[in-house]
């Protein structure tokens, strides 16, 4: 409840939890981390998923799906990515006709990862929909079929959602493999 005592409406809630819980130099806020999801459900007794997502369709607000929730901003703020045609052009460098499915994966882990990380994530990278666009084929097949050759490494996400791609010899390595095999040849 507010001073007033008047009961804030959904749409008034999430647009002031977005302003009063974003952090600098951040626009949005995170559902889970930032404590809204449990703050709506505790002021509403509704499900905020359920409230965010009508208000992202009106157009109130914007939503990015992002690691663990999703991330809310104010109409105009959210990150805008690529479209599939940027991103095919990104990767092809204007030469992406002449570049095998391959090639364009290949090019695709290189050109679209950002410092310091290795690796892209299948999904949010944009990978998947250029590639499903230029090629008109399963990008989800193909990179299988290339790990199974070797020619990429994959690590599966919890969320069940894309996975991280990487080049040969770039994925993580586990901390606990290099101490098993450090204890295994001691």
């Amino acid at each position: 409840m507010t001073e007033e005592g008047k009961k804030l409406t959904e749409e008034e809630f999430v647009v002031q939890a977005i302003k009063k819980l974003r952090k600098d130099p951040f626009r949005g806020i995170h559902s889970v981390y930032s404590g809204f999801n449990e703050a709506f459900r505790k002021y509403f007794g509704t499900n905020p998923v359920e409230a965010t997502s009508r208000l992202a369709k009106e157009g109130k607000i914007e939503t990015r799906a992002f690691k663990g929730g999703v991330m809310l901003f104010l109409p105009g703020e959210a990150p805008q990515r690529p479209s599939a045609e940027e991103i095919i052009q990104l990767i092809g460098g204007g030469q992406a006709s002449s570049l095998s499915e391959e090639e364009f994966v290949i090019e695709g882990i290189k050109k679209l990862r950002r410092e310091p990380y290795r690796g892209i994530h299948s999904v949010f990278s944009g990978l998947n929909d250029a590639f499903r666009k230029h090629f008109n084929k399963d990008p989800i097949e193909f990179t299988s079929k290339m790990v199974s050759e070797g020619k990429i490494e994959v690590i599966p996400l919890r969320s069940g959602k894309g996975v991280m791609l990487y080049l040969p010899g770039d994925g993580p390595k586990g901390r606990k493999t290099d101490e098993a095999l450090k204890k295994i040849l001691e």
